[in-house]
């Protein structure tokens, strides 16, 4: 996703502005941000919060208040660059990016689960669901899981669970019978 961003296929600005408050930004701080970017050229990318506030209806002390609360959190860095002191806004869209993959990753683990659900025509509990994240964690993912129910043609969870054992078993014997040393 950082590749999209970099060639530009993602509006910064547009994913600022629908999931700023999923790191914490505050309309104030976002607006200020938003200034920024827009007010930005190669020559100037730093604002004193008296020039910002000609453009907002905050104080130039208040502009000066969320700043002081965006480096604090991490979210922007000050960096000096051929003697000028410019706001680096990269924490902030690398704070954006782990979320947006994190909440992505949480979406397609569900699709799954959904997809094993209807399957087996049966839904999953959670304890249904920590045996098969076990299962992941020995290395039979959640999208292998699918294909062993239709190349086995399984229809319950009682089978399915009686062939990753199986499998999780035959794998685990693999990777001890491996000579590590002559790799």
């Amino acid at each position: 996703m950082n590749q999209l961003f970099k060639s530009g296929y993602l509006n910064k600005k547009a994913v600022l502005i629908l999931n700023y408050s999923k790191v914490g930004l505050t309309e104030n701080q976002l607006s200020i941000i938003l200034l920024i970017m827009e007010l930005s050229t190669e020559e100037q990318k730093n604002f004193t919060p008296s020039q910002l506030s000609n453009y907002m209806t905050l104080t130039s002390n208040e502009i000066e208040i969320e700043i002081s609360k965006l480096l604090k959190n991490n979210l922007i860095k000050l960096v000096v660059k051929s003697k000028k002191t410019i706001l680096d806004l990269s924490p902030l869209f690398n704070k954006l990016l782990v979320n947006l993959e994190d909440e992505y990753a949480k979406n397609k683990i569900k699709e799954n689960y959904k997809i094993i659900e209807n399957k087996l025509n049966y839904k999953l509990n959670d304890n249904d669901i920590q045996k098969l994240e076990e299962y992941s964690s020995v290395g039979i993912s959640i999208s292998k899981i699918t294909s062993i129910i239709d190349s086995s043609n399984i229809s319950n969870l009682d089978e399915l669970f009686k062939v990753l054992d199986s499998k999780s078993k035959n794998s685990s014997v693999k990777i001890t019978m491996y000579n590590w040393l002559n790799d």
